[in-house]
């Protein structure tokens, strides 16, 4: 069967020989910013049917756009926000600095970030998502908290980064419909994973959001949805190339491994109350031995910040230096004033500023702790599974509409490189019946992979950010020893076996 010839370029504007151009054109073959924003605005309208869009969709998997046309793609999604981007006051103001994941199993960076990066000077806006499937969302990780508003309109969002300096919300109905439309189709047309849409999905929100300019965490690993540091390189360029186009500047990403779920909680008031008590004084910090890897990322994430941020204080510094900065601010416990300051003005409970609402004991549920039945180091742990069973034992979704249960979840009990004796307890389920914890038992153990003669000998084997993706430099490797003094402080020394 012969492939169609390359189709001509329509003198009018028609869904078919849209879909036809894409599927079927030359390499040379781009749409015109025209065609495309004609096409994403009588979508949106209504005006073309889903069926030609899923075909659209498909056919960019096939032949995906170019970077021309994915930029030209996300403005048009921007373009779809009533009123545009939002207009931000600058005159007595701080800049305008936010931070996006890719996602993954127990990324609670945001949580810690936004206060932390606020507390040093900075505005913090941060549009945020809830979960759906194997990784957590920010929006329900913070819902726990009683009272919580996450569904704030622009107007009350913008007032609260104004005067406090950070607010975390949903993505309203109003900002980017063309892309919260296009979302719900490519997640059931098996088109989520292509590289210049999910660029201009993640990036459409950020520039409607109007950011000075934007960090990136883009995770590879078993636990997130790029496998392979590869993966990760070419969607973090894409999105650096794109958020540059479009004006985020700079906007810089980290390259983040994701073979262990990140911290030690996983699941929703679990994760809050895992970053409650790092922002606590440190003094006060009982499980750093097993969150290092969270504060480490969440220091160096707000260093970066703080130095796209322009401020004069910070403009001759360097990230190593605002890296050690963001850590000293944390470890006081200065940053816990100003994330209780967010959560009362987005509606959490008053009493929440003493109690860091905590729960009543009756609504927390008996832990089924899973222990080692062998003797070994932990080599591997399978950490998108663990994220699975998260969701089976009620603190995740399979399906966009589904509720999840605050206090269902895991809490690890060893991290990577650990040595483990039998009896020793790996991790504590968490969920409403002991039917459930049951059903999950026996896979929670084989999550966990110990052997006797393997271990890990050196911290830089565990090292959460590998590289960093810039306009000007591109991928370049951050090797061990050039990280900041953070993360060799905090990461546990080289095993005395090796």
């Amino acid at each position: 069967m012969t492939e169609p010839s390359p189709p001509s370029r329509p003198d009018r504007f028609d869904p078919v020989q849209i879909i036809r151009l894409r599927r079927y054109g030359r390499a040379e073959d781009e749409h015109s910013d025209a065609e495309l924003s004609w096409f994403i605005q009588q979508y949106t309208a209504g005006a073309i049917p889903d069926y030609q869009m899923a075909a659209w969709l498909m056919a960019c998997c096939f032949r995906p756009l170019s970077p021309r046309e994915t930029s030209t793609l996300t403005q048009c999604m921007v373009d779809s926000t009533p009123g545009g981007p939002l207009v931000w006051p600058t005159k007595g103001y701080p800049p305008l600095v936010d931070k996006h994941s890719t996602g993954g199993v127990g990324d609670k960076v945001s949580l810690i970030l936004a206060p932390l990066v606020a507390s040093l000077g900075v505005r913090v806006p941060m549009i945020a998502g809830r979960g759906l499937g194997h990784t957590g969302g920010t929006i329900d990780k913070l819902e726990s908290i009683p009272g919580f508003c996450a569904t704030l309109d622009m107007e009350q969002f913008q007032t609260i980064v104004n005067n406090i300096g950070c607010c975390i919300n949903a993505a309203g109905p109003e900002l980017c419909p063309a892309d919260r439309k296009m979302y719900a189709l490519r997640d059931c047309t098996c088109t989520v994973e292509c590289l210049p849409l999910q660029t201009a999905s993640i990036l459409c929100k950020k520039i409607a959001e109007h950011p000075d300019s934007i960090v990136l965490d883009v995770k590879y690993g078993n636990g997130a949805f790029q496998s392979t540091p590869e993966q990760a390189a070419q969607l973090a360029t894409s999105m650096v190339q794109t958020g540059h186009a479009q004006g985020l500047t700079p906007t810089t990403a980290f390259l983040t491994q994701m073979h262990q779920p990140l911290g030690y909680a996983i699941g929703n008031w679990y994760e809050v109350q895992e970053c409650l008590e790092i922002m606590q004084p440190w003094s006060q910090n009982k499980n750093t031995a097993l969150n290092y890897d969270l504060i480490a990322l969440v220091c160096l994430q707000a260093g970066q910040m703080l130095l796209q941020s322009g401020l004069p204080q910070y403009q001759h510094q360097s990230l190593k230096d605002l890296t050690q900065l963001a850590y000293d601010q944390l470890k006081s416990g200065h940053v816990l004033p100003k994330f209780c300051d967010m959560a009362l003005a987005q509606g959490a409970e008053p009493s929440g500023r003493d109690t860091l609402w905590y729960p009543d004991a009756s609504q927390l549920y008996a832990g089924v702790d899973i222990c080692a039945t062998t003797a070994g180091h932990v080599t591997q742990i399978q950490t998108m599974d663990l994220g699975w069973m998260t969701v089976a034992l009620g603190a995740g979704r399979k399906m966009a509409h589904e509720s999840v249960d605050p206090y269902a979840g895991i809490l690890l009990r060893v991290k990577l490189g650990q040595a483990v004796s039998v009896g020793d307890v790996l991790c504590t389920l968490y969920a409403p019946s002991d039917k459930i914890t049951q059903a999950v038992q026996q896979n929670a153990l084989a999550c966990f992979v110990l052997e006797e003669d393997t271990v890990i000998a050196s911290p830089s084997s565990l090292a959460v950010v590998t590289h960093q993706v810039t306009l000007e430099h591109g991928v370049q490797e951050l090797p061990w020893e050039e990280l900041p003094t953070v993360f060799h402080e905090l990461y546990p020394p080289p095993s005395a076996d090796a």
